[in-house]
């Protein structure tokens, strides 16, 4: 039977989660945590349970949005780049029915699902204009980067070394800082208020504490010039926020980041390592991105009632507002982002 779980008190919820091959950082109570702290969501968390409720055999997370300006919704997960149902398709139906007759007055329940490599879900939602692309972890490290471009990754990655780049793992909030504004202004360029540092601030905090965060960070002659928020699961780790100054792209600051990243992972045994989400419009991130060996991956939208027509999850980079975000002061371009963010999940 399906039935409503507490995971932060429910130590079955995590253990089945990490012992889930499926299992993310993302279906964590964990992320939970940082996600209800930041923008106040109501989480349901879905068990799959025997009828006397003692065996777990599937979870599925979800949250409910509530907002004037977007609506009242249930989303898995908001500002999460997938998060597939660890139970039996025959069941998502039912609790995605489970979760519209749970709150009042809620429009739809939404999905995001990532492709499976057997194909799984291709017959569920609707194809969305973002892939997640994902590296699979060859037991061989040294085989491993043989396989990325030549020229655009191993070259520049072999070139940081030489001119002396240092990498090391952050362990200061001034670390944390650098990076939300090399963030803010990546956002600036591209016409996108950035998302509250307060969303950042809480991932850090609780996610650290729990073995599941490493802030990496590199510095050319004693500044910080590159800064990533790697997410650690037990078969994958998340390479989904990253920044860096554009005066050093040409010292392989990025390739050179990326890379002792990967060999973290690798050497703590996961299996694959996501790249994150890219637009499909985004040709030159995704073939950055292809650069690496990292497959695309469709990532499907499922909505019940299934006639839904949502309409979020565009780029606005190109209309008049992310033309006016590109020219706006950064203090009022973060404001943006803490105002809008929570009702844009």
């Amino acid at each position: 039977m399906l039935t409503e779980l507490n995971p932060i008190v429910d130590s079955r919820w995590d253990e089945y989660v990490l012992g889930h091959q499926e299992g993310t950082i993302y279906h964590h109570s964990a992320w939970q945590q940082v996600l209800s702290e930041t923008y106040g969501y109501s989480p349901l968390y879905l068990g799959f349970t025997s009828s006397d409720g003692s065996q777990l055999s599937g979870i599925f997370p979800l949250m409910f949005v509530k907002s004037f300006l977007t609506g009242r919704r249930v989303v898995s997960l908001p500002f999460t780049t997938y998060c597939n149902p660890l139970m039996p398709e025959r069941l998502i139906e039912e609790a995605m029915r489970f979760a519209f007759d749970r709150f009042r007055g809620v429009r739809y329940v939404e999905l995001k699902l990532l492709e499976r490599a057997q194909g799984s879900f291709g017959h569920l939602g609707v194809a969305s204009a973002f892939v997640s692309q994902v590296l699979s972890l060859d037991p061989d490290i040294d085989k491993l980067f043989l396989s990325f471009h030549p020229s655009s990754i191993r070259h520049r990655v072999r070139r940081a070394e030489k001119l002396g780049l240092v990498f090391r793992l952050g362990d200061k909030e001034s670390d944390l800082h650098q990076f939300y504004r090399f963030y803010s202004l990546m956002r600036r360029k591209n016409g996108l208020p950035p998302q509250p540092y307060a969303f950042f601030a809480n991932m850090h905090r609780i996610l650290t504490s729990k073995n599941l965060l490493e802030l990496p960070v590199v510095e050319y002659e004693g500044k910080v010039i590159a800064v990533t928020i790697l997410l650690k699961g037990r078969s994958t780790w998340h390479l989904e926020y990253s920044a860096s100054d554009p005066r050093f792209l040409q010292q392989g600051s990025n390739q050179f980041l990326i890379w002792r990243c990967i060999e973290m992972a690798h050497q703590a045994g996961a299996k694959h390592f996501d790249f994150g989400r890219t637009s499909l419009s985004h040709h030159s991130l995704l073939e950055f991105k292809d650069r690496w060996q990292a497959k695309r991956r469709a990532i499907r939208y499922h909505y019940f009632p299934q006639d839904t027509k949502p309409t979020h999850s565009r780029d606005y980079s190109d209309s008049l507002l992310g033309r006016l975000n590109k020219r706006l002061p950064l203090s009022l371009l973060t404001w943006e982002g803490r105002l809008l963010y929570r009702h844009l999940a």
